[in-house]
């Protein structure tokens, strides 16, 4: 069988980047790629991703439908952000980059060029700057002064620091804030060495001997996350299975230090969850978290705000499922608080693992997990590209498949695989500040074709909207909801994005209801009859 017979139903594009785009059909029957389940509840979102084997950028509606792309000049490296003005910050495998919704390069900055060995994640900050993780190396006569083992030491040592990044003009930056886990290091090893001490006295620093397995490359972070009414930064350590909390009020010289910053503790750890035997407390027993990724606070405004969410890859060798959770931090007075000398709390706020369309979810490396405004979670799964979305219960309500990626072709030439890896997907609300004044109108999908987009009844980028009989001008303008009727309503509510009831009108006299609600923003209008209750989303411009 030649190639063109192989790919009756698969349609190859070729980027001038030299990777494979590869496009499916996705027949009624046999929906594999782009949206697979999309169910009516839903919230207005957009779905942000970047493929690890290409370099654009999508954005997606509801319907699997593309809102924009972004084309950069590398691969990721690993993650993007819409900005709260709407351009795009990204990190390549070298350079960031900031484009504008027209894919306009604003910004880059070569980070190797500069010393700076970025990797995984970054995070934008509420003053234009952005927080990077980068990896340090060390000499193994380094780390034996810093008293680690020299029989669990290879010849160079990796520990991670953050540095905070203040965009320049229109290729330059400047570093402004730093803090390193060398400087926060304890060890009861060699007592002749530095960070000599008791550990379990110690849970604020990192036992640089702890029995993690890895000679080399020893705190491996995957995500940063910053919480601007704290001023603290949150960190994830996939090799030490904890997520870590530190003070980010503090200067570059206080953040070396032990003292200093709002906290007074200086770069030392505020807390830390999810192995409390890597700091001499409990037993592998009261460990929670295994090699997880993506760990954030949940934003404010948020159903569950100020709580973390956290994707559990799982136990290596000994589990066949990851969960994703939520964790409730306690403080009082602002320290975190501890019982039996362990940080608090002692169990998961909400877990939740099982299956999507057939198949446990069960990603041993990367992946990621988002709260959303209304409680619901989106998850990611690496392996797969695919990103979908739950509530509270349980119930999954969506899921889409990235249709982009590289052709894997065996030994005879022959398509097996579509490596279509994603390391994180996430969802922004309609109401989200990015999307002010931008067009959000829907562009095609970015596979061939897709029944199921093709039938989703989205609102947005619609003239109008049938609902039951009742039939709807949409977008509303002008502050007026027209109605091509009124027979049999009863009743007519809208809410907002986070459910709360904005407008009520009993028993409407007339065929246009004024409805004075902020502009830019998606509502959900609920109609009571005598037949029943209906319900569909509008756009207020």
């Amino acid at each position: 069988m030649n190639r063109i017979k192989r790919i009756k139903r698969i349609k190859l594009g070729f980027f001038f980047v030299g990777i494979l785009f590869i496009v499916f059909k996705t027949e009624a029957q046999d929906l594999t790629l782009g949206l697979l389940k999309s169910d009516v509840s839903l919230e207005e979102t957009y779905t942000l991703f970047t493929p690890e084997k290409n370099t654009d950028v999508y954005l997606v509606d509801n319907c699997g439908q593309k809102i924009n792309q972004w084309t950069f000049s590398e691969k990721p490296g690993a993650t993007c952000y819409i900005l709260p003005n709407g351009d795009l910050l990204r990190a390549g495998k070298d350079s960031l980059e900031i484009r504008d919704w027209q894919n306009d390069l604003l910004w880059s900055y070569a980070m190797n060029e500069h010393g700076y060995q970025q990797h995984h994640d970054i995070e934008p900050l509420p003053n234009g700057n952005i927080l990077c993780i980068l990896t340090d190396n060390y000499t193994r006569d380094e780390m034996i002064e810093a008293g680690r083992n020299p029989a669990i030491t290879d010849d160079t040592f990796k520990l991670d620091r953050i540095i905070e990044l203040q965009p320049v003009g229109v290729n330059d930056a400047n570093l402004v804030w730093e803090w390193k886990f060398f400087d926060h290091l304890i060890q009861d090893f060699d007592a002749s060495k530095l960070n000599y001490g008791q550990v379990e006295n110690h849970p604020e620093r990192i036992d640089i001997n702890i029995p993690n397995d890895n000679t080399y490359d020893f705190t491996h972070l995957n995500a940063v996350d910053y919480n601007s009414n704290l001023d603290q930064i949150l960190l994830s350590s996939r090799n030490l299975n904890e997520i870590i909390i530190i003070d980010h009020s503090t200067t570059t010289l206080e953040a070396s230090g032990h003292t200093g910053g709002n906290s007074n503790k200086g770069g030392d750890l505020l807390w830390r969850w999810g192995n409390p035997q890597f700091y001499r407390q409990g037993t592998a027993d009261d460990q929670k978290l295994f090699f997880q990724h993506d760990s954030k606070w949940v934003e404010t405004g948020y159903l569950d705000e100020g709580k973390i969410s956290v994707f559990n890859n799982g136990a290596d060798g000994t589990q066949t499922y990851s969960s994703v959770h939520l964790i409730q931090p306690e403080l009082s007075n602002g320290e975190y608080l501890m019982e039996n000398n362990t940080f608090l709390p002692q169990e998961f706020d909400w877990s939740w693992n099982g299956a999507f369309l057939g198949i446990t979810v069960y990603e041993p490396i990367k992946s990621s997990a988002q709260s959303l405004p209304n409680g619901n979670f989106v998850i990611c799964e690496r392996s797969k590209g695919q990103i979908s979305e739950i509530n509270k219960n349980g119930q999954h309500l969506w899921s889409y498949k990235n249709p982009t990626g590289t052709v894997v072709y065996n030994q005879f030439d022959e398509i097996i695989n579509l490596d279509n890896a994603l390391f994180r997907g996430e969802k922004y609300p309609s109401n989200y500040p990015g999307f002010l004044g931008k067009d959000l109108t829907p562009i095609g999908l970015i596979e061939d074709q897709n029944s199921l987009s093709e039938s989703c009844t989205d609102a947005l980028g619609n003239d109008s909207f049938v609902l039951d009989t009742f039939y709807f001008q949409n977008p509303v303008q002008d502050h007026v909801l027209k109605l091509n009727h009124l027979e049999g309503i009863q009743a007519i509510t809208i809410s907002n994005i986070m459910g709360q009831q904005v407008f009520e009108s009993t028993i409407p006299g007339k065929s246009s209801i004024e409805v004075f609600l902020p502009t830019a923003a998606v509502y959900t209008v609920q109609i009571s009859t005598n037949r029943g209750i209906f319900t569909k989303k509008i756009i207020v411009l």
